[in-house]
């Protein structure tokens, strides 16, 4: 290989490496066009050095070659076919940024023409014709240079392969596999055919008739296989596709089914949740009787104690079950985006005394002192029932896990927001749950050891989230959990909570 072959090579590869590294610098971009310039400016001098004639002393710099070297007519210079590929490899490398759709037409004709002048080369290697890699008297390109142009074309090719379709040689469907197996076929076919006959021929084997009758012969035969082998496997790849459809149309259908599943189960909470509604209050209000005396006084304390102690905890479990019925039903509403909300003017300070007022006798009765702390005003457009609802679910939720133990509440205001605060100290949360505790019917322990079915806080969310503000829970486990409620002072609030809640499994 002659010394400037050489350096046009390395300066090539360094074009190509620098544009592949190159991503938004623009520095490196204009060195990968220099070495590309230098790649063509070489070749484009020696082009003119066998066009006139005359030596421009460009061949001898690095490197001295003496007389008699082995297909040197011209000390130090390269074929002129190897000079041709250098003009257009380094112009097709100018290229690579090119966006107007004619330039990199030429940048893909360019490179192809490379990569053909390099495969009629390592031909007439095999086939020993020395037209092929050289012309006439000149140098002749050697068998490794042509070997280096079809692994540089295809470098360049790679490097735009949206261009070259070389995206299309590594995709698993039918077109990839067709063009991987034809371009053996395209690439094979006349190398290993070409020998054979060339062995014959210098053997002895037959005449020039035979040649071709055997050149026709084989390359059907060559051909033909390549169909059939290509033709098997679109064939495996339709069947397989056709699996793959009716994979589709059963996982569609199970989809189909499931969704319905979850529309009519929506529907029974809903139903049913209206329909409890009823017996429920006729009960509540049969309790309510058989508490108080018969002359419609206060409540039996006295007489009949251990009566009245019964009534009362079947009181609280209906106020309880009364709790799970308007959570089924504010769920129903959600999913159907019917939960309406009534936003006014209010204090928030006072909305959240009066969320916490009823609630002060089950705290006492489960030991959980309280303690409040709130700001005099904090006024904003709110839903002052709704903000009740969130506040007295995170209340219960304190009662629930942390009996027996303190719960702070504050409220207080924090630039353009109002931020509620709800600390217990009992179980605490795994920071693994503390998102998912948002989510319909999810819990973070199990339902053995705690009532209720994780509803509570998907429906406090819901409701918070359609007045525009957020909900988030701080906690570890056995150190208690921190809810904070951050509401926007100025916000306007939709009529209609839109279901934002993940599809429940």
């Amino acid at each position: 290989m002659k010394a400037n072959t050489a350096l046009a090579f390395l300066a090539a590869g360094a074009s190509l490496w620098l544009y592949c590294r190159a991503g938004s610098s623009l520095r490196r971009r204009r060195l990968s066009r220099a070495c590309a310039g230098g790649v063509a400016l070489i070749g484009l001098l020696t082009c003119l050095e066998y066009a006139l004639n005359q030596p421009l002393h460009i061949d001898q710099i690095l490197f001295r070659e003496g007389p008699g070297a082995v297909g040197t007519p011209h000390l130090g210079r390269m074929a002129i076919t190897t000079a041709l590929c250098f003009v257009l490899l380094g112009s097709a490398l100018c290229l690579l940024d090119a966006k107007a759709r004619r330039v990199r037409r030429l940048f893909f004709a360019m490179v192809v023409l490379i990569a053909l002048l390099g495969q009629l080369a390592v031909l007439g290697y095999v086939l020993g014709v020395g037209y092929l890699y050289g012309v006439g008297a000149t140098t002749e390109m050697a068998l490794h240079t042509a070997l280096l142009f079809l692994v540089v074309s295809a470098g360049a090719l790679c490097a735009r392969p949206e261009l070259s379709g070389v995206e299309l040689l590594n995709s698993a469907g039918a077109g990839g596999v067709m063009a991987r197996r034809l371009l053996v076929a395209a690439f094979g076919a006349p190398f290993l055919l070409g020998w054979a006959i060339v062995k014959g021929r210098t053997l002895g084997l037959y005449d020039s008739a035979f040649e071709s009758s055997l050149l026709v012969v084989g390359c059907v035969v060559l051909i033909v296989r390549h169909i059939w082998k290509s033709a098997a496997a679109l064939e495996c790849i339709d069947q397989d596709r056709g699996r793959a459809v009716e994979d589709r149309g059963r996982l569609a259908l199970r989809e189909e089914a499931a969704q319905a599943a979850v529309r009519e189960r929506d529907e029974f909470l809903s139903i049913a949740s209206h329909e409890l509604r009823t017996p429920i209050a006729a009960l509540q209000l049969t309790l309510q009787a058989l508490q108080r005396k018969p002359g419609g006084g206060e409540p039996a304390t006295l007489q009949n104690d251990r009566a009245a102690r019964a009534v009362e905890g079947s009181l609280r479990q209906v106020a309880r079950l009364t709790r799970l019925v308007d959570q089924l039903l504010d769920l129903s509403r959600i999913k159907a985006g019917r939960l309406e909300l009534d936003p006014e003017r209010v204090n928030l300070a006072e909305v959240v005394r009066q969320a916490v007022e009823p609630l002060q006798v089950v705290l006492a009765q489960a030991g959980c002192s309280l303690s409040l702390r709130v700001e005099r005003e904090i006024l904003g457009r709110w839903d002052a029932l709704r903000i009740e609802q969130v506040v007295t679910n995170l209340v219960s939720n304190a009662l629930k896990y942390g009996a027996n133990a303190p719960v702070e509440i504050s409220v207080q205001r924090r630039g353009d927001a109002a931020v509620i605060a709800v600390r217990d100290h009992g179980i605490g949360i795994a920071p693994e749950n503390t998102a998912r505790i948002f989510e319909r019917f999810e819990r973070a322990v199990s339902s053995r050891d705690y009532a209720g079915v994780g509803i509570g806080l998907f429906v406090a969310r819901q409701i918070v989230e359609a007045h525009g503000g957020s909900i988030r829970v701080e906690s570890a486990l056995g150190a208690g959990s921190t809810f904070f409620v951050e509401l926007p002072i100025e916000h306007v609030v939709s009529c209609a909570v839109p279901f934002r809640g993940m599809m429940a499994s």
